[in-house]
């Protein structure tokens, strides 16, 4: 019955759903999913480029952050030649990408309307898939936890300079890139869609530790900028805890477990009991008083923090 209204499901939501429809995102068959704000927000670098080689050799490197150190997982690794750096990245011509040597072919798939990330079950490496020579599009990566190279975010696709709306979903993920130059001005857009959409990758971006920020930051928190932290709560307030059709798109729910509510000093509700017999409690309607409450009785007082870069 808490299904909406645990901050910790709500946040693994935020990082599976998805708002503006040039950045549509829904599940089909097995595939892994991802929105494409999600993984934007994920990658410590987002690029535009062309797959120009394959390296012969294959790297051995552990498969994830704290795995045993005899524990190896076979990467192959190709070239990939940047042609444009929209997130991250700048200054670098090529850069070293690597995805599970057991990995499929695949990418970002379309079917009856609906966007999947390519790849399946069942093998070392979880959902990523292979990339293949000459293969252009939009790149997702985060740097190898060990290793001398990049892995692709979500452990998924491109976004495939060939696939169908490329250019449509490109353009949204240019228009979150410019939101980290002037968060201000991308959060006071007239759409309120286009504002949660917003909102929802910076605070992701904010409240992820990427391993650049860990590193030269000490895992230190500050808080962000006044005029984007007003704009945000804002945003947050004039938003229902759920939308008119019941979903999290737009919502308070989604942005308020990004918004970590625990560290600004905001206590969850003590919810009342379901008893045998009495009416449902609404306990999202509970959720939608106690922090509307908590924003209005504290305006001016809250302060939304992120992970320092350090200096």
């Amino acid at each position: 019955m808490f299904t909406r209204i645990s901050f910790a499901i709500a946040l693994t939501v935020a990082c599976l759903v998805s708002a503006a429809p040039a950045l549509e995102f829904k599940k089909v068959g097995d595939g892994p999913t991802q929105s494409l704000d999600v993984l934007a927000a994920q990658a410590e670098v987002v690029v535009l480029g062309k797959v120009t080689e394959i390296e012969k050799d294959a790297v051995e490197a552990t498969p994830f952050a704290g795995a045993p150190k005899e524990q190896k997982l076979s990467y192959k690794i190709v070239v990939l030649k940047i042609d444009a750096a929209l997130i991250g990245g700048q200054g670098l011509t090529q850069i070293r990408v690597g995805f599970s040597a057991d990995a499929p072919v695949g990418g970002i798939e379309e079917r009856d309307g609906l966007i999947r990330l390519g790849g399946r079950r069942g093998y070392s490496g979880g959902g990523a898939v292979a990339l293949t020579a000459g293969q252009e599009g939009c790149f997702f990566l985060t740097p190898h936890h060990d290793g001398d190279f990049y892995v692709m975010a979500g452990n998924g696709g491109p976004l495939d300079k060939k696939g169908e709306g490329y250019a449509k979903k490109l353009e949204g993920v240019q228009s979150l890139a410019k939101a980290i130059d002037d968060p201000v001005a991308a959060l006071k857009v007239k759409d309120v869609t286009e504002r949660f959409t917003v909102a929802r990758f910076l605070l992701q971006r904010y409240q992820r530790a990427r391993s650049a920020q860990a590193r030269l930051g000490g895992g230190k928190r500050e808080a962000i900028p006044a005029d984007e932290n007003k704009l945000i709560l804002d945003l947050v307030a004039e938003l229902p805890w759920l939308a008119d059709d019941g979903s999290d798109i737009p919502s308070r729910n989604i942005l308020w477990a990004l918004i970590n509510p625990n560290e600004l000093g905001y206590k969850q509700p003590a919810f009342p009991q379901q008893q045998p017999g009495a009416a449902p409690i609404n306990y999202n309607k509970i959720q939608d008083e106690t922090s509307a409450k908590f924003l209005k009785d504290n305006e001016g007082k809250i302060k939304i923090k992120r992970y320092a870069a350090g200096k």
